[in-house]
């Protein structure tokens, strides 16, 4: 089996632990995992999104947990790297949200929006969180969706249910979205939202730890017919580019030698090369436009 180059990967992250990442997930991330992963900086970051064409790279504006990876220090690290796309997040529940979110996409040049219910308080059917996305929608960026369980109590894992963004697509027909760690441990109530609209999609990232888990979704995403909705992403600095993809063969044999389906190493090849950028929306900035002139600060 031969290394096969990653075009995309969709799901990046940065910030520096006791700065960016606080209690009370820093200190869950190190009860739950006997370690801190989230601790990397903008220079670590670059070096690792080497081994992929391109990297989603993703601020997270989620306060009640402990995590702000502002706006502008994503945009700061990305610009001048053509590799790299920054992704805005905004709380639904700051004042002037949208102001916020309209202002990082036309001061920054951010590119997209991340969103996570259960880390920022907000239920995805909020008022607040539709006036979001339709700044969102205004500006035809993709939004990435946490929506799934996660290790720290300080999160609402009520808000969390991938179901909920089925109201949210319909809302919302023409904005491209995709749901992040294939949903777990709701990997078939995912799939179930997005073989439903046009422009949903879903991503691997973090599941390679979980092979028994990756492939009952790889096989519930053949059973739904929605594999080639399958976008590659590492949720870095939790894995890398080398560790998903060992982690899509490893998932990949286990459905083929229990009898799950058939998920070939081809269609493993196809989900680590897929453009993702593409289906996203994100292959040429809108109109033809670059992003606005930065200076970076040293």
């Amino acid at each position: 089996m031969t290394q096969v180059q990653v075009a995309v990967d969709v799901h990046t992250h940065l910030g520096q632990h006791g700065t960016h990442v606080c209690d009370p997930l820093a200190r869950d991330e190190l009860r739950a995992w006997g370690e801190v992963s989230w601790n990397v900086t903008p220079e670590e970051h670059r070096l690792s999104a080497e081994a992929a064409g391109t990297s989603i790279v993703l601020a997270f504006d989620a306060e009640p947990v402990g995590v702000v990876v502002p706006n502008d220090y994503v945009a700061d690290t990305v610009t001048g790297h053509d590799n790299l796309i920054g992704f805005a997040s905004v709380n639904p529940n700051r004042p002037g949200a949208p102001a916020l979110l309209d202002d990082a996409i036309t001061t920054l040049g951010l590119r997209g929006l991340k969103l996570g219910p259960c880390y920022q308080h907000f239920h995805p059917h909020d008022p607040s969180c539709f006036d979001l996305l339709e700044v969102a929608a205004h500006h035809e960026i993709p939004v990435i969706w946490h929506q799934g369980t996660t290790f720290t109590p300080a999160a609402i894992v009520d808000y969390a249910r991938p179901l909920q963004l089925d109201r949210v697509a319909r809302r919302f027909p023409d904005l491209r979205m995709w749901i992040a760690h294939f949903g777990h441990p709701w990997a078939e109530e995912a799939l179930s939202v997005i073989r439903r609209h046009e422009h949903f999609h879903i991503d691997v990232s973090a599941l390679d730890t979980r092979p028994w888990q990756l492939a009952q979704a790889l096989t519930a995403a053949k059973e739904y017919r929605v594999f080639d909705r399958i976008l590659f992403g590492t949720d870095y600095p939790f894995s890398t580019v080398e560790r998903t993809v060992a982690g899509l063969h490893k998932a990949a044999g286990l459905c083929r030698t229990l009898g799950l389906a058939d998920v070939t190493d081809d269609d493993v090849d196809r989900i680590c090369q897929r453009d993702s950028l593409a289906l996203l929306g994100l292959g040429v900035p809108k109109d033809g436009a670059t992003a606005p002139e930065r200076t970076v600060a040293s």
